[in-house]
């Protein structure tokens, strides 16, 4: 029996013992606190952003009255928050390892020249290759080069019309003409909405909520306008705006496609979109 307990005493020793050498790593360096990219600039102080990549023309941002807005050709369109607040995240990215700049090839790594290059204000981040273990992407930024989760690529890569604002209508702006293919709806002095030609069947609710489907319509995604020719054109008259706002429908289905040929975009919504957008709809009564 005491050579069973002293047995067992010996193992329990054993696993103590393993257990600390898991624990403590002994001879191996700890893994590098996570430490971010850059403490320079925080998000919110952040006016301007310009984007250099191999292989697509440059991106340009400026925020303006807080509202950011893409550089496109000669326009200046409204941006998409959303997808600038993705861009942003670089000011709070975090690395787990790190290099000296001069200790690494950095042609190797693809950072001599970089993929792409990211400027927010005057802090400059250079992407390279993703490295092969974890798949983590090389960025240059201040003489340390960070390894990064690979998150920003797709974004920095993208076309231009990725970062249209995807509502159809500013968030400040009141619609006070609203012309489709069949019907106009004006809002009138009285604060109501008037429709021509008019339908004594259609109630005053079905008509406030095609105007709201339209004030709050965000469109899945943006694209080139590829050119479609229409015959169906809508057209919106909102306050503080001297020109109305032109779409042109370019699509039914699969998806409703809204192109606007002034600024060479067009705006892709699902199918079911188009009841929204198109047509008045009666809430059924409740019973």
């Amino acid at each position: 029996m005491a050579a069973r307990n002293l047995l067992n005493l010996a193992l329990v020793a054993i696993a103590i013992i393993l257990g600390l050498l898991v624990y403590f790593k002994p001879g191996l360096e700890p893994e590098p606190a996570p430490q971010r990219l850059t403490t320079l600039l925080d998000p919110e102080e952040a006016i301007g952003i310009h984007i250099e990549r191999i292989t697509r023309d440059p991106l340009s941002f400026i925020k303006r009255d807080g509202h950011w807005y893409l550089t496109a050709g000669e326009r200046e369109l409204p941006a998409s928050d959303f997808q600038l607040q993705d861009l942003l995240h670089l000011l709070e990215t975090t690395s787990t390892r790190r290099y000296a700049a001069e200790s690494v090839d950095l042609k190797a790594l693809g950072l001599e020249p970089p993929q792409a290059t990211v400027t927010i204000n005057d802090v400059k981040f250079l992407f390279g290759n993703t490295e092969t273990l974890e798949n983590n992407r090389y960025a240059l930024v201040d003489k340390t080069v960070h390894l990064i989760d690979d998150r920003y690529q797709h974004l920095v890569n993208a076309d231009w019309t990725n970062f249209v604002e995807r509502k159809l209508v500013p968030a400040d702006k009141i619609i006070r003409t609203l012309q489709l293919p069949e019907m106009t709806l004006t809002f009138t002095d009285r604060n109501q909405w008037q429709l021509s030609p008019a339908r004594p069947d259609v109630s005053a609710d079905a008509v406030q909520q095609l105007a709201d489907h339209w004030k709050n319509a965000s469109a899945l995604y943006a694209r080139r306008y590829d050119g479609s020719a229409s015959d169906e054109t809508i057209t919106l008259e909102l306050s503080d705006m001297p020109e109305p706002l032109t779409f042109k429908v370019i699509a039914h289905s699969p998806e409703l496609i809204l192109a606007r040929p002034d600024w060479g975009i067009q705006y892709h919504f699902s199918g079911e979109m188009e009841e929204n957008l198109l047509s008045l709809q009666e809430t059924p009564a409740e019973h």
